[in-house]
């Protein structure tokens, strides 16, 4: 009987690396240190509603997940969000954005909002003094803080895109990469004409392809929440008579022979999906130089709250599904999800539901106190925001340590020279969040591809 192949790592990369390997008639074991499938696809039942701790949608417009759903009969169940709009805090008041890209605007008439100063707004639409004089194509890798800056002001940086990024990967866009973190952002700054310009254009244009087919959702999830994801591709794996689970921390990877031994267990090829400083600490023994690349990658860590409200405790309208709040005004909270606009089923009897998420990069004051106090801490800035006193009536607060992979400048080159000493571990496959994405498209899509590498080598060598 064929060895079969291991995959470190039960989250969703994990699970997406194993189902393709079982589809294809190959046995897989699956080592996973928690308790649980899933990674953070995690979910909390507060007054018998089912809330996400973690991702609670997906972006649609790629088909890596959407292929999945549809792949393990959950097609039917797709949904997306009925509150679409978000805002800004700044100076007391919840500001509309203006048409943008990953709020780059696509609009010189950037005061009319309110949320970027008369001040700020003629600088952004005055652009930069002077160019780089190479070719747009060639500019090299940057951060986008610094793209921004130079291009549209600081005001615009702090106020509109950081804060959109943040929300993202909690992270510092003076750090973050332009081309590995977000290439949409690379590919505007490599357009002709300013990058107001640039982004106006690329909004006309998606404008143009929405009035000129049925609109297509932002984002889409499952009815009852992505734990079913998971559920049913747990279901397909046990089912499928090639899945063995193996509950409890992964203690050592070392190469014998032509393979690898994982604790006990003999295999061929090992697919690791866990985060970039755990591979470093397993693959330290036998591959040092990579390890230390790994060890390179850096990680910000979150927390999540669930918090219910009495009805109508907060007074925002039903099509606003979030607030953002830039780092610059100091406060613990990054981002508010109203999840009850957002996915009405979970307004049981009338409440309002809210996802608050708190910590970045550049902040991990929270790390520091109890769960009461960073409670206190929440509502005493939710009561800033919408401007009236905040009491949960229930509350969870779920802490990510180290959860989230930032990709700085130079990223995708840390990549490459990962992959080239990996080139010398036959067998060995390395991926994960910290690799090619963090959202959950670009995780399904690394563990799918790693999968798909295992079966072609081995297509090979039959």
């Amino acid at each position: 009987m064929p060895k079969p192949v291991a995959v470190i790592g039960g989250g969703i990369t994990g699970l997406s690396a194993a189902f393709q390997l079982v589809s294809t008639g190959h046995r897989v074991a699956m080592f996973e240190r928690e308790q649980r499938l899933g990674g953070k696809i995690d979910e909390v039942s507060l007054d018998g509603t089912t809330i996400p701790t973690g991702p609670d949608a997906f972006l649609a417009r790629r088909h890596e997940v959407t292929d999945l759903v549809k792949e393990i009969g959950l097609g039917n169940a797709l949904t997306s969000p009925t509150a679409r709009s978000a805002r800004i805090y700044r100076d007391g008041t919840l500001h509309p954005l203006p048409p943008n890209v990953l709020g780059v605007p696509a609009t010189a008439d950037l005061s009319s909002t309110g949320l970027i100063s008369p001040a700020g707004a003629a600088i952004a639409a005055r652009g930069p003094d002077s160019s780089s004089g190479a070719e747009r194509s060639e500019w090299p890798d940057e951060s986008v803080g610094a793209l921004v800056r130079r291009e549209l002001g600081d005001e615009v940086l702090e106020f509109l895109v950081d804060p959109l990024l943040g929300g993202i990967n909690a992270g510092d866009s003076d750090q973050l990469s332009l081309v590995a973190g977000v290439p949409q952002l690379d590919a505007l700054r490599k357009r002709e004409g300013s990058l107001l310009d640039a982004a106006a254009s690329t909004v006309a244009e998606a404008k143009q392809r929405e009035n000129s087919s049925e609109p297509e959702p932002v984002f889409h999830s499952i009815e009852g929440g992505l734990g079913r994801l998971v559920e049913r591709i747990s279901d397909v794996l046990d089912a499928s008579g090639l899945f063995d689970l193996h509950l409890g921390p992964t203690t050592s990877l070392e190469r014998t022979g032509d393979g690898w031994r994982i604790n006990e267990l003999e295999a061929d090829h090992v697919i690791s999906t866990i985060p970039a400083h755990s591979t470093a600490q397993l693959v330290n023994g036998f591959a040092p130089e990579i390890s230390e690349r790994l060890f390179r990658i850096d990680y910000s860590s979150v927390a999540l709250t669930i918090l219910t409200l009495a009805p109508n405790t907060i007074n925002i309208d039903a099509a606003i599904s979030g607030v953002l709040v830039p780092r610059t005004l100091g406060h613990h909270v990054t981002a508010v999800s109203v999840a009850s606009h957002k996915w009405p089923g979970l307004a049981a009897q009338g409440q309002q539901v809210l996802r608050v998420s708190v910590g970045r990069r550049t902040d991990e004051r929270w790390t520091e106190v109890g769960d009461d106090e960073l409670l206190a801490v929440i509502e005493r800035d939710l009561a800033e925001i919408f401007g009236i006193e905040v009491r949960a009536t229930h509350s969870v607060i779920t802490r990510w340590l180290k959860s989230l992979p930032q990709y700085d400048v130079g990223h995708l080159d840390l990549i490459r020279s990962i992959d080239e000493q990996l080139a010398g571990h036959v067998g060995l496959h390395l991926t994960g969040a910290w690799r090619d994405g963090l959202g959950l498209p670009a995780c399904v899509g690394a563990g799918r591809n790693a999968a798909r590498a295992v079966t072609a080598q081995l297509t090979q060598n039959a």
